[in-house]
């Protein structure tokens, strides 16, 4: 009895020992918190201190920065450094001193030479007061190495002197660019750097606001759109270029600044997490990029590398709700899962930006175009200098995802994936003429879709090349037409397929080149390409040679050759009425080719005023009417009012599905009559669509018998 009583003694002992640390925990919590919201300069300070060494490799940077101790002249300038027209260096190398120096696991760690370093170095980089021809650098690089630099060295045993501090801080004081999208939180960053390192309160109140000033919905402003898209430099597609700038400083802001009175609002939070989740990582494929959102980005090496690092693993922090979403992001961006890990199949439909997202686990394909109502891919700063045809219908097709990466400075410019364009004698026909804001030549661009599927158009009007392009997307392949091909110019007409790079052979039907049979088909990389018609089909796996420099001044003029792997169709000099039929098949092999059963895609209509396409096994139709008309095929009817583009789901059942929108953006209503195999009657719908910023949106009606 005495035994069981003291048993239970003890057990109520431990209870209120659990109990009291459960309650001193909390306390110590609470008080964190607390200190977190009274005093916060300190807090994020120490979080942004920490964030800068994330991913350091100790052994890799302790021997680049003892090459630039090295090479340092003696009043702290170095030799090959251009100072009159300064870029990233010096004030890199100088935050790159600082970063092996605050470091207890670095061997440079309170090295006495390298502060000395250190202290010239940034006295040098006073003295001189270095300007750049593009202002990004004046307003907002500069001064964020130099907060970054200065934080750093508050850690230090032995920091600055205080002068030479604050003289520096006078240095990184900008007039804010407010409602300039990314560049505003860009520049609100280095406000929220100096807002700390002088624990001001209005600076810090002003760092705040317009950090996540940019984390809005407002339509006619560049910045997120309705559509999920992102304009930057008025109504321009830039998901992953100027979107990644926004996706990255609103995620540190929101990072450095949680549990503080400054926390990024609710509403705001929904705003960039639904950007992050459903467009900006859905760019991504294992660790690159699709090409079509990178702007004129395009043109620089590593630019498709997405490098994310620690982002998504700090949005966990301020979003746990979608924890299990971020940590597959992690895993497949980091290659610690395959392309495919948890990718949930979706169709995105950009009606803002003429940019279609086609997402599968084995695949991703998009598609970029440009309208009256956007502007084409920019040159700017001499950077994408031959980028002419990137918004005429580029396709990126990825499986692994780094198809395409570091294969631009050998590109043939002419011949961007997707596109319909003269064959110039050199890629000098694909240089842009003109920086900035060049707007789109055609309003009918768009498309309809379901969230799953769906199809895009294309009015090709540009560099004298006139075509009817239409991309029709389901599970296993995309199917791509293209109709109305004209052309009064002196170059052949053609139409890529892919021009990515060369990873082993390439089967076909016919060898490495087929011309005129009635179907043909080519395998590489586990890619498949039907031709249901055959065409004038040209392949070649050669070397190409190219440098970055001739696509970007910025870049080397090393010359480089790489082979690459290239499949188009040659329409030839002067089409009047040329059309193209192929199917895109990814993750497959010569015998699944040859045992895929093409019966199920029917292409019921390739024209200039109507293509159409049947899928019998996933039973749907899909169609773009370029005007008014009917389409009629297989015991169905499918007649519209206006021009648009339509996709009928359970296309037999009793209940089929309608979706419908208007790629030019200009009619309220339309008006369809049915005739389908399921129902008994025709049916007569007058379909109103979205409008005002939705206008071009997908509408949907439910058809019942």
């Amino acid at each position: 009895m005495f035994a069981i009583i003291e048993k239970t003694n003890n057990k109520i002992k431990a209870q209120r020992k659990v109990r009291f640390g459960f309650l001193l925990g909390g306390l110590m919590l609470l008080n964190v918190t607390v200190k977190a919201q009274n005093e916060p300069y300190n807090v994020i300070l120490q979080r942004i201190n920490n964030d800068l060494q994330t991913f350091v490799k100790d052994k890799a940077l302790a021997e680049e920065v003892g090459n630039h101790l090295k090479n340092l002249n003696a009043d702290g300038s170095w030799q090959d450094v251009n100072y009159a027209d300064v870029q990233y260096d010096p004030l890199k190398r100088i935050k790159d001193m600082a970063t092996v120096y605050i470091r207890p696991s670095n061997k440079l760690y309170n090295n006495a030479e390298l502060h000395s370093a250190i202290v010239k170095s940034l006295q040098n980089w006073l003295d001189k007061n270095p300007k750049n021809k593009n202002w990004w650098y004046n307003d907002i690089f500069y001064p964020q190495a130099i907060g970054q630099t200065l934080i750093l060295m508050r850690s230090a045993k032995a920091g600055l002197p205080p002068a030479l501090e604050n003289a520096l801080i006078k240095r990184m004081i900008r007039k804010l660019r407010v409602g300039d999208g990314a560049n505003t939180s860009d520049e609100a960053l280095h406000y929220l750097y100096r807002a700390c390192l002088t624990q001001n309160k209005a600076t810090l109140d002003s760092a705040a606001k317009y950090l996540f000033e940019p984390i809005a919905i407002t339509e006619g402003k560049e910045g997120v759109q309705v559509d999920g898209s992102y304009y930057q430099h008025g109504k321009q597609q830039a998901i992953a270029s100027y979107g990644k700038v926004f996706a990255g400083n609103s995620v540190n802001a929101a990072f450095y600044l949680r549990e503080t009175a400054y926390a990024l609002p609710k509403d705001q939070l929904a705003i960039l997490v639904n950007y992050l989740k459903n467009t900006f990582l859905k760019t991504i494929r294992g660790s690159f990029y699709d090409f079509n959102v990178r702007g004129r980005g395009i043109s620089r090496k590593d630019s498709l590398s997405s490098g994310l690092g620690g982002m998504v693993n700090k949005i966990k922090l301020f979003d746990p709700e979608n924890a299990a979403y971020w940590d597959a992001s992690v895993k497949r961006t980091s290659g610690a899962e395959l392309p495919s890990y948890k990718i949930l199949s979706s169709h995105n439909q950009f009606w803002k930006s003429g940019y279609t997202l086609h997402l599968r686990p084995d695949y991703t394909f998009s598609v970029q175009t440009a309208s009256t109502r956007t502007l084409r891919t920019e040159r700017g700063n001499n950077e994408n200098i031959l980028g002419k045809f990137l918004p005429d219908g580029a396709t990126n097709i990825q499986r692994s995802g780094s198809e395409y990466a570091n294969l631009m400075p050998v590109w043939e410019w002419d011949k961007i994936p997707g596109t319909t364009s003269r064959d110039y004698a050199d890629d000098n026909g694909a240089t842009i003429k003109s920086d900035w804001g060049i707007p789109g030549t055609t309003k009918f661009v768009g498309g309809v879709s379901d969230g799953v599927y769906g199809v895009s158009c294309y009015d090709l009007n540009y560099d004298s090349v006139q075509a009817k392009k239409a991309w029709f997307f389901f599970d296993q392949e995309v199917v791509c037409l293209g109709a109305g091909i004209r052309s009064d110019s002196e170059e052949n007409i053609t139409t890529t397929v892919n021009q990515a790079w060369s990873r082993g052979n390439v089967i076909s039907s016919n060898g490495t080149q087929a011309k005129g049979e009635s179907e043909v088909w080519a395998l590489h990389d586990s890619i498949g390409y039907i031709f249901p018609q055959g065409g004038n089909l040209e392949i070649s796996n050669n070397p190409q040679t190219g440098n970055w420099y001739r696509i970007n001044h910025f870049q080397g003029k090393t010359e480089l050759k790489h082979n690459v792997f290239k499949i188009w169709l040659n329409h030839g000099k002067n089409p009047q009425n040329a059309s193209y039929q192929y199917i895109v098949v990814p993750r497959i092999d010569a015998a699944g080719l040859k045992k895929y059963n093409r019966s199920m895609i029917q292409v019921l209509k390739n024209t200039d005023e109507l293509q159409a396409v049947k899928h019998t096994g996933l039973d749907m139709l899909q169609a773009v009417f370029y005007k008014a008309g009917t389409l009629v095929a297989n015991g169905l009817s499918l007649q519209v009012d206006q021009p648009c583009t339509v996709y009928i789901k359970d296309l037999n059942g009793k209940n089929p599905t309608l979706y419908i929108a208007d790629p030019a953006q200009e009619n309220a209503t339309i008006s369809v009559l049915l005739k389908l195999p399921g129902l008994s009657m025709s049916k007569s719908i007058n379909c109103n669509l979205p409008n005002g910023a939705f206008a071009g949106a997908t509408a949907s009606f439910k058809i019942k018998e």
